[in-house]
């Protein structure tokens, strides 16, 4: 192993660390740094090694998948990434992202003020639907999700938010092939960061019932917020 490999590996474990502990944060933690060692590692490569890890963390807790709103939130995510792609040549990468970023900011703050939204049928569309465009376009599919589950159990939310970001790393990387940018090279790629990510996910499964799960929701609603700012940030750059 290369000494690059290696610290990509750390990269990618303590972001496999965040996200098995929180739920979210692994595009946040893991894609920014990876870029700075080698811009070959983003898209497809950290998309395929986010996907082993959304598989072990719906295998560890597949009980806790919330089974009936994901069947309503898989359809808006399905729409979005469609949407989004088709999107992409239209507007702007600062006009998603302000867009995006001030809709979770917002929604976050109403959260806070005690107006989170219910998990409806309707809602479940809605939030799979921004997740799938934001996700299209930023590489971030998170935070809708996070502001979707800011009051369910943290278990159930770890657990469905694993399970949306499998079937949306599968989309991204199907779009991504059909686009000439994901092969067996990009696969290979990702494959050498699976030990990096086997390592942050035992360590947080280990360490995780010593979380308090009030100090992980706050952890999980952060990240949401601290990934809005960033697409904002991005944005007026």
């Amino acid at each position: 192993m290369t000494f690059e490999l290696l610290v990509a590996n750390v990269i990618v474990g303590f972001a496999g660390f965040v996200q098995t502990t929180t739920g979210i944060g692994f595009a946040m933690v893991a894609v920014p740094m990876l870029v700075l060692i080698d811009l070959s590692y983003a898209p497809g490569p950290a998309l395929f090694a986010m996907l082993f890890l959304s598989v072990a963390m719906v295998a560890g807790s597949w009980q806790n998948v919330d089974r009936q709103g994901f069947s309503t939130l898989f359809p808006g995510l399905l729409v979005g990434t469609l949407v989004g792609s088709q999107l992409l040549g239209l507007l702007s990468a600062t006009a998603f992202g302000l867009v995006f970023g001030f809709i979770v900011l917002g929604s976050l703050a109403l959260g806070q003020m005690g107006f989170a939204p219910e998990r409806t049928p309707a809602a479940n569309a809605t939030g799979g639907f921004v997740s799938g465009m934001m996700g299209t376009v930023s590489g971030i599919h998170g935070p809708p999700l996070a502001v979707l589950y800011q009051r369910a159990e943290m278990a159930t939310a770890r657990a469905t938010m694993a399970f949306v970001f499998a079937f949306a790393s599968i989309l991204s990387l199907v779009s991504l092939h059909l686009n000439g940018f994901f092969g067996r090279d990009e696969a290979l790629a990702g494959l050498a960061l699976v030990p990096g990510i086997a390592v942050g996910f035992a360590v947080a499964i280990s360490g995780r019932r010593f979380i308090p799960d009030g100090i992980a929701r706050r952890a999980m609603l952060a990240i949401a917020a601290i990934s809005a700012v960033i697409l904002i940030v991005r944005s007026v750059l």
